[in-house]
């Protein structure tokens, strides 16, 4: 039954929600940060799990203290343009499943927008007319960016003992995920600082300004960019709030400057240990950094490749877009020309382009518009509300939308834990900044909400569970593929008994299938390989690696043919991929078809400008038995390219090399010896090691009687070790005879005879007795 009370009476009994509940709720929400995850692939997996956990127990705890929470709060989501579209954002999202050629992505995703939902309705129960705990959730986020922040620098610092700063600094990304994740992780943090430094006075305001200068500090040494400038936004917005509130006077500038120092120090600390890393790439100074953020930037061309791409699959579908999370897969074929090796994206790096390519255009709008409504509501608020602490939380909203925004446009924070819960929370302090209803006639809620609540967590909760476990299974994946499979701690019939129950990819986009065939393959059962291969291909077929698998078994099986269709298709799926292009070469230099070998190489030079793809394709070409002269103006193109390389270069000369020697040969077999020598003088200044020219050069003079100088290039041609057969050292012997030294000449011929060389016996007969 529903029973009719008065709030006002609620209130001064004070039988709403405990304050010290709710604090220890976004206690345990911010020890998300800090979670362990050394045997999961990335740390997003046991976050999601800890989250949906965490809604969890609030449900259970709201389920069974149904009275102390009233319609006020039920009716006032009910009512909320902003809780609706973000409902129909999350239904539409969830039915691209039916768009998506990879359905349990979807769920994935979904599952993770779920958990956010669930958090998002839990936390605005929880914090309806609680604006007074305001200043304790700023110290409480306070004291878990201090720990984060001061646990990052330390870690540096050991690092840095144990290898080097650039590499300490690269390091930074560990524990968060990436980089930007870090800077991301802190940055969100920030405002909460700014708002408690002006508010807090004592003991309280120099805790969250020492917090400040560790969090900006930390932020400033990972060098991400996206940080840098949403630093700059929230402080010019947050000064100009300021001094538009107090008014600009002496008072209120001393009171900017407090805030304002610690990035000053900061920077400074920052660009004293740049100054010692010797890098004069991302970590040379924050000046530095700033200037690098601009269309030319090698990074920021690859984001501009990467939106231009997401547009196509746009352009491409447009009503229900590929299916959420299945950009990841579905934006490979894109990238192909683009992306070296077997490298892809996995993002967009701009989550409003790529959630409208996942789910659609008008479920993109819809996304948008969430930050809009919201970015328009707390400018109304501060313009127009009469109390300041209405104003404090719309500007504490509007910074953290600018960070949220600023970092949705360049990476992709909305499915990243860290940043999910303060996206929940800029939404629930947007729905939440109301006056307080003082006196109020309403009905107690029914408790049927929390316990839906209650059962959608027990749901969330098994799907996590399960990307947990698929995740550590991951991980060992991952380790064994370091090790290049060797001394494997999985085997093929394991990981298949392993299998995750609703994921078949990792979260490089690879089918778990596919490591399964990788198994098989080292372990030499080839059917089994294959037959995985095969399922694997069905689920992503767009790496290109597959195919190179399947070549690798095919060739082991001898059966060369497939192999080099094999070896042809995964080029032609990834041909900016080097060694897909030699092991398609090989093939074909195999089959002696030049012609793919120039058609290939015409393709990837067109996306890599590389010598190696021109010294491959030499290689291969000469090995082939290409015509001489075509592959001498070959390599001359290549060392316009690159000129002086010194493979090249070596690969030229040896054509030379051995074109001079055929010339000087055929002299000789025409009879016309007198101009022989000039042809290998001209190979011995290119390869002065080389022993068939001495040799040759040796033979020359020795049909010339000219011994002492046959002797000379015989004696040279021996240091190289090329030649077993005793013919050189027994033609010494030779030459030390006709110079009289039968010493030297009966030890050659003893050298020659010790090879079996036919004619060294019957001189030692005659000349060593």
């Amino acid at each position: 039954m529903e029973n009719s009370i008065n709030l006002k009476s609620i209130l001064n009994k004070g039988s709403l929600v405990p304050n010290y509940i709710v604090l220890l709720f976004i206690g345990a929400i911010l020890v998300i940060d800090f979670l362990p995850h050394s045997k999961t692939i990335d740390i997003l997996y046991p976050q999601f799990l800890y989250l949906s956990i965490l809604n969890f127990a609030m449900s259970v705890y709201l389920y069974f203290n149904v009275k102390e929470i009233t319609t006020d709060v039920i009716s006032s989501i009910k009512r909320s343009y902003l809780f609706w579209t973000y409902f129909t954002f999350i239904i539409l999202c969830g039915l691209s499943v039916l768009a998506a050629k990879n359905t349990t992505l979807v769920i994935e995703k979904f599952i993770e927008l779920i958990i956010a939902f669930c958090l998002l309705i839990n936390l605005t129960i929880l914090l309806k007319n609680k604006r007074e705990l305001l200043p304790k959730i700023i110290l409480i986020i306070g004291i878990a960016a201090f720990f984060q922040s001061v646990l990052e620098l330390y870690y540096l610092k050991q690092k840095a003992n144990q290898t080097t700063i650039v590499t300490a600094l690269g390091l930074m990304a560990e524990r968060a995920g990436n980089i930007n994740i870090l800077a991301a992780s802190l940055m969100i943090k920030l405002p909460f600082l700014l708002i408690g430094i002006t508010h807090f006075f004592g003991l309280k305001r120099i805790f969250l300004l020492v917090t400040l200068l560790f969090a900006t500090t930390t932020i400033f040494l990972t060098g991400a960019r996206t940080a840098l400038l949403s630093i700059i936004l929230i402080y010019i917005l947050y000064v100009i709030y300021y001094f538009k509130t107090y008014s600009f006077n002496k008072s209120s500038f001393y009171s900017c400057l407090t805030f304002i120092i610690p990035v000053i120090f900061s920077i400074g600390i920052t660009n004293a240990i740049f100054k010692k890393s010797d890098n004069n790439d991302r970590y040379t100074s924050i000046n530095n950094r700033i200037k690098q953020i601009n269309t030319s930037d090698a990074s920021a061309n690859l984001r501009l490749l990467f939106w231009n791409n997401t547009l196509q699959l746009i352009e491409k579908h447009p009503i229900n877009g590929v299916g959420l999370g299945n950009y990841k897969i579905e934006s490979i074929p894109y990238e192909k020309t683009q992306m070296d090796d077997s490298s892809i994206s996995l993002h967009s790096h701009n989550d409003f382009l790529e959630i409208t390519s996942e789910t659609g255009i008008i479920n993109g709008l819809l996304y948008i518009s969430i930050f809009a409504f919201v970015f328009f509501v707390n400018a109304k608020r501060i313009l127009k509300a009469q109390d300041i602490e209405t104003k404090t939380i719309a500007i504490l909203v509007l910074m953290l939308t600018v960070v949220y925004v600023m970092d949705s446009l360049l990476n992709f924070p909305m499915f990243r834990p860290t940043m999910l819960i303060f996206l929940c929370l800029l939404l629930v302090l947007t729905l939440v900044n109301t006056p307080e209803i003082k006196s109020f006639e309403y009905h107690l809620s029914k408790n049927k909400i929390y316990l839906a609540l209650l059962l959608i967590s027990v749901v969330t909760t098994y799907f996590t569970f399960l990307g947990y476990k698929a995740s550590n299974l991951e991980y060992v994946i991952q380790k064994d593929n370091k090790n290049s499979f060797i001394n494997s701690d999985l085997t093929g019939d394991e990981l298949i008994k392993e299998l995750p129950k609703f994921k078949t990819t990792l979260s490089t986009a690879e089918s778990f299938y596919e490591y399964a065939g990788i198994y098989y393959m080292n372990e030499k059962k080839y059917d089994e390989a294959l037959k995985y291969l095969s399922k694997a291909d069905k689920i992503n077929p767009h790496f290109g690696r597959i195919d190179f698998y399947k070549m690798l078994i095919s060739n082991t099986k001898e059966n060369r043919d497939s192999a080099y269709i094999y070896a042809k298709e995964a080029f032609y799926l990834r041909p900016r991929n080097l060694n897909f292009f030699k092991m398609s070469a090989q093939f074909a230099r195999a089959k002696k078809d030049t012609q793919e070998i120039l058609k290939e190489h015409k393709m990837i030079t067109q996306y890599r400008k590389i010598p190696q793809a021109w010294q491959i394709a030499a290689e291969e070409l000469q090995k082939a038995k290409y015509d001489s002269n075509k592959m001498l103006n070959f390599i001359d193109l290549s060392l316009k390219e690159f000129p002086g390389d010194s493979i090249l270069t070596k690969q030229k000369n040896g054509i030379l090399v051995g074109n001079y020697i055929k010339e000087g040969r055929a002299l000789v077999d025409k009879g016309n010896s007198d101009k022989e020598l000039s042809f290998y003088t001209k190979a011995l200044e290119l390869d002065p090691q080389n022993a068939e020219i001495m040799q040759n050069m040796a033979f020359y003079y020795y049909n010339k009687a000219n011994y002492k100088q046959s002797l000379f290039y015989f004696l040279n041609a021996l240091k190289y070790k090329k030649f077993n057969s005793g013919r050189t050292e027994f033609f010494i012997g030779n030459c030390y005879l006709k110079l009289n030294d039968k010493e030297n000449a009966c030890q050659y011929f003893n050298l020659s005879n010790s090879k079996n060389f036919p004619d060294a016996k019957q001189q030692i007969i005659q000349n060593c007795k």
